[in-house]
Formats: C-alpha cells, structure tokens, sequence
C-alpha cells in the first residue's frame, strides 16, 4: 500500500498541534512546522509509514500559493492530502485569553484583526483542503473521535454519531451535517413551575415527549435516519454531527438529543455520544 501523505494546517490555535499528536498515536510519522524548501524533499522521502506534515505561517518561507502549487504537482505521484483547522475568532481569542499566549505573528493590532489577516494568507490551503474540520465546539476527545473516523481507515470502526443540544440564541453548531429546530414545541420556559428545570428533569422530559407533535415528530426521523446512516455508510462517512435546536438549549432540545440518543443506542452498529452544547452541568 503506498504511504498516505497529510499536510496538516489551519489557523493558529484551531487544534493543528494537537490534531498531530493525534495522528501519531494512529501511526503516522509526524513533523511540525518545517521550511518550505524542506517540504519537496520531506514528502518524497522514501519511508513506508504514513507522514503527516504540519506547516502554518510561522514556518519560515511560509506562502500558501507556493505550497498549494507543490502539492498539485505531487498529486500525481503521492497520496496527498490538505487538513484544514477552523475556529471562530471569538473562540481563538478566548484560548489565547486563557492560556495568556501571543499569537505567533506578533503584530501590533487587535486580535482580531491578527485573525483575519491570519485567514486572508491561509484561504489558498483552505480552498484546496479535502478535509475540512472546525473546532469552534470541539474539546479535545471530540476531536480524537472525529479525526479517527476520518484517518483510521486501516482499522474497522464503527460510523460515529455525535448529537448535540444547543440554543439558538448561542448560534448554530458550525459543525453539524444535519440541524433540527425543536422550536415547533411547546416551550416549558412560560410554565412557572418548570422554568428553572432542564431537560434532564422528569417533569420537562414528561411536559416535552407528551406533545403529540413530538411524538409525529420523531417516528418520522427514526425512518429517516435509518435510511441517511444506510447512504453515508457506503458514501463511506464515517462521523455525522446531528443537533437539535431550541430557543435557550436547556429543555426542549435537551429532551430531544437525550431521547434520540437513548434510540440511537440501540443500534450496535453505530457509536454514538452526546453533547449539551448549552447546558449548565
């Protein structure tokens, strides 16, 4: 089998490092950060396991249109591939607020606008990256999870289906293949009593799965699913990202992903886990 070549890269602090330590663990030769006029003779080197390459713009020479053009030309000759690293802004800058990091440029200008700058030099290797991952949501374990259906091909796996509840007015997951808008339900925020429960309450889970729109709701998406999960298998997808929306992410979108994840468990053909997004735990 001939050896799998990944050049690793995305914005700083969207999970590139910890994406190729990841990848080392699956059995891949990893190398951080080389010169560009290292890369030609690194990704013909004649070595049998798989290399993923990470190079970002701290690399020296680093310019993506130069990089996009080499990778075209070994296209022919090498199983190459681009893994691009996203995150929203907020959340990048939040992860350097809290690890009290400098972004690598240094530039004397808001964070922000470092970002962006960041964005416009990387958009070449974006537009060519056949996999695309966004880590605005994803903790550490998510991100394992998702890179294993994606990179471990040589070993069986079961397709993963990660579900998450979340409330719109926090924004729509970026990552999600498939998002249902729960708002068609009765809201048991406006009942006194139940207010300050979340959808983990019996009371809430009783107020929510006793609606009959709730119950047309999902003998319908049970037939769905079977027939989505039966295309994306042999599409050969192996994670799908399903959420379910309300307006504050803490009852009916929480009894949702519960009760469709409960179902889901059923099926030992597939991994599934669970993701409250918005909920206080």
């Amino acid at each position: 089998m001939s050896k799998r070549v990944l050049i690793v890269t995305g914005l700083s602090g969207a999970g590139r490092t910890s994406a190729l330590k990841i990848l080392e663990d699956f059995g891949f030769e990893a190398i951080d950060n080389i010169p560009f006029f290292f890369l030609k003779n690194i990704i013909e080197v004649k070595i049998k396991k798989n290399l993923a390459v990470g190079i970002d713009i701290r690399s020296r020479d680093f310019d993506a249109k130069k990089i996009v053009s080499l990778i075209n030309k070994k296209k022919k000759d090498i199983d190459i591939s681009v893994v691009f690293f996203d995150c929203d802004n907020q959340r990048l800058i939040n992860r350097y607020d809290e690890s009290r990091r400098l972004h690598p440029l240094k530039l004397d200008l808001p964070m922000e606008d470092v970002i962006n700058r960041e964005r416009h030099w990387l958009e070449p290797l974006k537009r060519i990256s056949q996999y695309y991952l966004d880590t605005t949501d994803l903790t550490i374990n998510l991100l394992r999870k998702k890179m294993k259906a994606l990179f471990q091909k040589n070993i069986k796996i079961k397709p993963t289906v990660r579900i998450i509840s979340f409330g719109y007015k926090n924004g729509v997951p970026r990552e999600a293949d498939f998002v249902f808008d729960m708002r068609f339900l009765k809201n048991p925020f406006y009942v006194k009593k139940l207010k300050k429960l979340d959808g983990r309450n019996p009371e809430i889970i009783n107020f929510v799965k006793n609606q009959a729109l709730f119950i047309f709701f999902f003998d319908n998406i049970k037939i769905l699913a079977d027939k989505i999960f039966n295309g994306f298998n042999e599409e050969g997808k192996d994670y799908i990202t399903i959420a379910f929306g309300c307006t504050g992410g803490m009852h009916r979108s929480v009894v949702s992903s519960e009760y469709f994840h409960s179902f889901l468990q059923k099926n030992k053909k597939i991994e599934t886990f669970l993701d409250h997004r918005d909920l206080k735990l």
